[in-house]
């Protein structure tokens, strides 16, 4: 892949931030800064949005009251997250009450075993494996013990952002993530020492781990280096998920569940899209 050039300003930028530069909501930044803060940020809104929302059957559908007890909360965390980043998009000038109004974050692709490797569907900007839907309740442990695992490591990305209102918004949010993937964890024991159930689960832990390694986007993407630089991340897609499966592979392997496969080159790739503020 050729490597992007960069302009002499941009240059700047990046060493200036490197030096220790931050921004603040109220600050005059960079358009080049501004455009891929905007792109994140609409990113986990989206998300988290469209996660609450599918999350919601589930208080219903939960196992035991208890469990909907659990469900109900983690629903609330999703959508307090959401809220916190919106309105840290309506402070940079976006309106967020517009855009949930036009996009259907509700949407949930019909198929069961599907996978749309990286393409979009819609006109939001969730992380694609937020269109599937959680059709049992080992899909919504699978969700707990990948997803947020997986949310965990991208959110400490941004323990140190160069955008210090975000820095301050995930403390709280990530906590709560934290909360979820030990939900999944103990569902996950629970599950696998019931040898029926634990062959369900091997079945759609193999239709979710492609639909969640996709989650974090091409290591050959240009945006990783970008984003590092920027200090808005701190590593590339590629490190984060390096991490992510050596975890998620000890504990499968303390529950006797096998990872299957997975090659980036072999997902579905999405269209080239280029965003401008005006869409975002």
């Amino acid at each position: 892949m050729t490597a992007h050039a960069y302009s002499s300003e941009e240059l700047q930028l990046f060493k200036e931030i490197k030096n220790g530069r931050t921004f603040e909501a109220n600050e005059e930044m960079p358009a080049f800064y501004r455009k891929h803060l905007l792109n994140l940020l609409w990113m986990q809104g989206d998300s988290e949005y469209s996660g609450a929302l599918g999350y919601m059957p589930w208080i219903e559908k939960a196992p035991t009251l208890q469990e909907k007890v659990l469900v109900a909360q983690m629903v609330k965390d999703e959508m307090r997250h959401a809220s916190v980043i919106y309105r840290l998009l309506d402070e940079l000038g976006q309106n967020t009450t517009e855009h949930t109004a036009k996009c259907e974050l509700g949407y949930k692709l019909p198929e069961d075993k599907i996978n749309i490797g990286f393409k979009r569907l819609k006109e939001d900007y969730r992380v694609n494996i937020f269109y599937y839907d959680i059709k049992h309740w080992t899909d919504y442990i699978l969700f707990n013990f990948l997803m947020d695992r997986a949310a965990g490591h991208q959110l400490q990305d941004t323990f140190n952002s160069s955008y210090l209102p975000w820095k301050k918004a995930i403390e709280g949010i990530y906590k709560e993530e934290v909360m979820h993937l030990a939900h999944g964890d103990k569902w996950v024991k629970i599950l696998s020492k019931d040898p029926e159930q634990k062959a369900f689960l091997q079945d759609r832990l193999n239709l979710w781990w492609p639909r969640v390694m996709n989650v974090f986007g091409s290591s050959q993407g240009v945006s990783n280096d970008l984003y590092v630089n920027l200090g808005l991340k701190q590593r590339t897609n590629g490190e984060i998920r390096e991490v992510f499966v050596k975890e998620i592979k000890e504990m499968c392997d303390e529950v006797g569940l096998t990872i299957p496969e997975y090659r980036e080159e072999d997902q579905p790739q999405r269209e080239t899209r280029k965003p401008t503020e005006k869409t975002l």
